[in-house]
């Protein structure tokens, strides 16, 4: 390819440099999510951005076949997965564990995903992913466990107005095995429980009216939990509410501030999960901030529970309110050669100056620093 003087670089659609404000913020969400995660007892694991991709659909098939990369490995001619989601690869590592029993394990991760595709709500097409994973623990505590640490860890970083939605992905499917309903009447009825059209589920024979008044339900868990208890429910459906009402009960003991709604029905995005899912929402912006919920996995040729969250960074730096970047001090020629190291101990960013200026105060502006080393004393530069 022939240079020239004048080519200006193009990025594909979706896909963008990240500068110096959005890197350190990237960074700094990155730092602060590991670290609260860390403190709560999840080990940090870093898997590979490409895997075969028999690897995806065997040990946790969150896959959408057709918004995700492939290519062929040139060394061995498999087909490979360059991931869309980290929650799989995390699932294969654990799998690879051989994890005693009763002995839960903690995993926690961040990354980049890619994905061919953008939408409407995420439009970028790679985006940082970072979450955590608890296996091997069956009962409610888990789920309260996984969301509280998410919940504490966007409060870190300065995340407010916080909704909790969960739902009960195979509650649905639940009542369509009871009633032995075929599977084009299951279609039919699964896209108007998407598009929450409760009127044409009403007129579904024989299960319309428990569908339609499951989904009537929908609003605050407190509500929505005696609006279930009152429904005549399948045995295993009944086991999922009182499951999701002492998980619910869980997470207000200890995040008393929060609103939770239940939405029993939704189950877009969730279709591996058996038990529980959820989303966290900010009302700061129009769209999930994380995700996560149960699901099983194979250890040692044993199925064992996996409760997880993740959380995108596309939303996360629109709805995060943390600095563009950390106090930087302007350093003038012919400083004390002790002081930068000095203050560089204690935190700051030291930009040096190389020449010898008419107006420190002047270079401060231009170079964006917060303050100025005027001798020995700190001056804040005056924007």
């Amino acid at each position: 390819m022939k240079k020239t003087l004048n080519y200006q670089p193009i990025h594909p659609e979706g896909i963008s440099d990240l500068l110096e404000k959005k890197a350190f913020q990237e960074t700094f969400l990155v730092e602060s999510l590991m670290k609260n995660f860390k403190l709560n007892g999840y080990n940090e694991v870093s898997p590979p951005l490409i895997e075969y991709e028999k690897n995806f659909k065997y040990f946790l098939d969150t896959t959408i076949n057709e918004n995700i990369f492939r290519i062929v490995d040139p060394i061995s001619n498999k087909p490979m997965f360059i991931r869309n989601d980290i929650t799989p690869q995390i699932a294969r590592i654990a799998s690879e564990r051989k994890i005693e029993k009763n002995v839960p394990l903690r995993l926690c991760y961040s990354g980049y995903v890619l994905r061919p595709k953008g939408n409407q709500l995420h439009p970028d097409r790679q985006i940082r992913q970072a979450g955590l994973e608890l296996f091997n623990n069956t009962s409610n505590q888990a789920a309260i466990e996984v969301i509280s640490v998410g919940l504490e860890s966007l409060k870190k970083v300065k995340v407010s107005n916080v909704i909790i939605d969960i739902t009960i992905p195979n509650l649905s499917k639940i009542i369509l095995d009871e009633f032995k309903i075929d599977e084009a009447t299951i279609k039919k009825i699964n896209s108007y429980l998407i598009a929450k059209n409760t009127s044409k589920i009403k007129n579904i024979p024989r299960c319309g009216k428990l569908l339609a008044d499951i989904a009537d339900s929908a609003g605050d868990y407190k509500r929505a939990i005696k609006k279930l208890e009152k429904i005549k429910l399948p045995v295993k459906a009944k086991k999922f509410v009182k499951d999701v009402k002492i998980i619910c009960q869980g997470l207000k003991k200890i995040n008393r501030d929060i609103n939770i709604t239940i939405d029993p029905i939704e189950n877009r995005g969730f279709s591996y999960y058996t038990g529980i899912g959820f989303a966290i929402f900010s009302e700061n912006i129009k769209r999930e901030l994380c995700f996560g919920g149960q699901y099983s996995i194979v250890s040692n040729n044993k199925i064992i529970s996996g409760m997880g969250l993740s959380i995108l960074f596309d939303g996360l730096l629109k709805a995060t309110k943390i600095p563009s970047s950390k106090k930087t001090i302007f350093v003038p020629l012919n400083h004390d050669k002790n002081l930068p190291i000095e203050l560089r101990k204690k935190g700051w960013i030291t930009i040096l100056s190389y020449k010898n200026s008419k107006s420190n105060m002047a270079d401060a502006i231009k170079a964006n620093c917060s303050h100025l080393l005027d001798g020995k004393s700190i001056k804040k530069v005056k924007s």
